[in-house]
This record gives structure tokens, sequence and C-alpha cells, in this order.
């Protein structure tokens, strides 16, 4: 087993939910520090007052996180060194003039529990999640090992690269304010290219298999949720029902009318109520309830759309049902598309690796990445970015407890990203 299917594992086994990726964060640091790197980590990497409200943790939260980390083979220092957040960056500077890369590499997991079955692969080999309630269904497991493999790879590259390359380890990619901490604490304000990649995105609309690889996707919805609390009345529903305001089906009503929003002739439009916590007891009139929710859009223009019509849902449902409701809202995660001019370095890069037997100039999203954020931001100043589809065979989709890939796919994405930036950064 190779060094970067090992450290896959590792982060496979201590999964962690997005802003407590202490132990993560450790072992990142600990590793690049090992291979020669300067790293930073904590608020020298995200800007604390980017962090909003509904995902700041509390002091007893970050103290047992980090306890957790240490108790799962952290090293304590560099737990102590976050500062109780997570994050890591590291800069290959090759100390000559040059263009700024820059990579971008999540480290979240998702709140799922992972199946302990025979014939499941993490499972019959020993890196099942440890974490209750925490698992890597979602790759990014893969994501940091590929970015430490790159770490290692460019240690023997300096005589022969000019220019600095930044490699990012980001926290709460999955969640709310990862990337957009990162953009506002300056670390993208001097690159040039900017990558990031996920494994198991789709070309053609079909998922990618093993040996494949999308050089980039121009189809980023945007992601905004919102926690709606509808504010009823209990009543017994066989003596004053009259008196009650039944915000359970305030809710429920909403739900169905949400998902009934016409679609938009614009672009991809997506809307999804994922949950709803409602009422006391069967015998009484729900004065309560909690609706979990998200809505999509390819541009800014079916953004706007949707929301609308999302809040006159919801004016509507609580003037039916004589009932107020408040909403805490945690932000707009943006679109993004990918430039052609750096996915061409992508396509002539996969071209070099042997292991990619086709190569799709442009692949599919068909969701939301904060990497939006940062390709954004590098395109405000002139730069360019990419959104990189890794082929792989899976067990079952992302976002699935029993979701495994072919690790094969990790060493090839390291060689293709070694060629790219040997064409970006090569030492004239």
């Amino acid at each position: 087993m190779n060094k970067i299917v090992e450290y896959r594992r590792e982060f496979h086994k201590y999964p962690e939910y997005g802003w407590h990726e202490f132990r993560t964060s450790a072992r990142v640091a600990e590793i690049l520090t090992e291979l020669g790197y300067d790293v930073l980590m904590g608020p020298d990497v995200v800007n604390i007052d980017s962090i909003g409200e509904p995902e700041q943790l509390t002091p007893e939260q970050t103290n047992e996180a980090m306890e957790r980390a240490v108790k799962q083979g952290a090293n304590p220092s560099f737990v102590e060194r976050t500062k109780g957040y997570p994050g890591v960056l590291a800069v290959f500077d090759t100390e000559k003039p040059g263009p700024v890369t820059a990579f971008r590499f999540e480290m979240d997991c998702l709140p799922y529990q992972e199946p302990e079955e025979k014939g499941y692969r993490p499972f019959d080999d020993g890196y099942v999640s440890v974490n209750k309630g925490r698992v890597h269904a979602c790759g990014h497991d893969g994501h940091t090992a590929i970015g430490l493999g790159i770490a290692e790879e460019l240690m023997g590259k300096k005589e022969q690269l000019s220019g600095k390359i930044k490699l990012i380890f980001q926290p709460a990619e999955e969640t709310f304010y990862g990337a957009q901490a990162v953009v506002d604490k300056g670390h993208l304000d001097d690159v040039d290219y900017f990558l990031a990649m996920h494994i198991a995105l789709s070309g053609e609309n079909k998922p990618l298999p093993s040996n494949t690889i999308a050089c980039g996707c121009k189809d980023f919805l945007s992601d905004r949720q919102l926690d709606v609390y509808f504010e009823g009345k209990a009543a017994h529903p066989c003596g004053a029902a009259q008196e009650g305001k039944n915000a359970l089906l305030a809710a429920c009503s909403a739900a169905l009318n949400i998902h009934a929003i016409a679609p938009h002739e614009g672009g991809l439009f997506r809307v999804n109520v994922g949950e709803i916590h409602a009422g006391v007891c069967a015998n009484t009139i729900a004065p309560n309830a909690l609706m979990r929710l998200e809505y999509r859009g390819q541009t800014q223009e079916i953004s706007q759309y949707a929301g609308k019509r999302v809040f006159d849902i919801l004016d509507g449902a609580a003037k039916s049902y004589d009932l107020s409701y408040k909403y805490i809202d945690y932000g707009e995660v943006p679109a993004g598309v990918s430039d052609d001019e750096i996915m061409e370095v992508v396509k002539r890069a996969a071209g070099k690796v042997p292991w990619f037997k086709k190569i799709y100039f442009e692949g599919n999203v068909g969701g939301t990445d904060d990497a939006a954020v940062m390709i954004n931001k590098v395109q405000e100043n002139g730069g360019k970015g990419t959104y990189i589809g890794i082929g792989t065979d899976t067990t079952s989709p992302l976002h699935n407890a029993k979701f495994d890939f072919d690790e094969e796919c990790l060493g090839a994405a390291v060689d293709m990203c070694m060629y790219a930036l040997k064409e970006l950064h090569e030492q004239e």
C-alpha cells in the first residue's frame, strides 16, 4: 500500500465534521512540517470574523473536539496551534519570479453512520469510521491525501520550478463559511491560477468511472440554506381546537408548495426541504415546527427567483395558519465557472498520465461546492481557475454512508497535478 492510500485510510478512520477538523488539521500540519514546510494554522488560515454564528462552536464543543483529536493520535502541539479553529496552509516558494498557483483540499466529513458489515472494504480492512455519526462519504479523505502527495512531490522540484504554490487544506466545505473564511484572510489575493478537484463527479451527465477525468466544470449551482421556525399555539384537538395554531401543518404546507416551485428556463434550479421537526405530543396541536431547506440556482437571476418564491410560500403558510415564523439564514455559496485556458492545461497534463484512458474537457458538478468562492476571487483579480473531476469506480453514490472508491485515482491525480504545475511554473 502506498503512502497516499495510507493517508486516505487514516483520515477515513477519523472523520470530523465541519469546524471540528482538529485531528485532521494537526496530522496534515505534522506531515507537512516533516516534509520541510513552514505551515500556517487556525486563525492564520481562516478569518474568524467570517464564520457565521450558526457555525461557531461553543468553548465546550471546541475543547471536546480538541481533546478527542489528541486521544485519537494527534500531536498535542499541533492541536494547540489551531487555537480552536481548523485549517492548514503551506507555501512552496521557489524563491524565483513566477506565477502563484493555489490548490484547495477539503477536510470535513458528513453526519452519517458508516456501516460495520462484512464485505464493505473499510470495515474488512480496518479503517471504518470510529467516530459515531461521522463518515467520509464525499471523498474529502482522498482529497486531503492528494494534497499531501503533491506536497511531497514538490519538495524535490524546487530547482525545476518558479513562483509559488499554495496548498490550502480547508475546513467546512459541507457546511458554511470554510472557503469564505480563507478568502477573507487574503490568501487568494495574489493567486494567478487556482485548482480544486473532486473525485466521482460526472462527464456528459454520467458518473465518471476509473481511468477518466474531466478538466473543469461550468454548471455550479449557488446554494442558500435556511432554518425556518414556525411559532404557533398549543391547544387540545378535542377541546378548544379553534384556539390552536398548528405549526406542523404550516410547515408541511410550506414544504409541499416549496417542492412545487416551477423550474426556470434560464438554467439549473433545485430546492429541497431536508428536515421537519414539529410538535410536542399526539394529543396537542403542534405549537412549533422547525423546517430546514435549501435552494440552488445556476445564475444569480435563478437564485433570486427561487428566494422570492420560497419566502412567498413561507409568508402564505404563516398567514394561512395565523402564526408567525422566523429564520436563520446561513448565507449563500455562489455559483462559478471554470476557465477554458486552465482546463486546457489540465487536459494536456492528464494526457501524460497513463492511468487516464478517457479525458472529458468539461464535466458536471450538478450541485454546489464552495471552491466557487475561491474561483470567483481569483477571476476577479484577473486569474484563472478550474474545478476538476477525477473519475473513480465507487461502491455507492456520493453522500451515501457506504461510499467507497477506487484508490488508484489518488496517485493519478497527484501525477496530473504535477504535470500541470510543470507547465505553469517551469523554470525557463
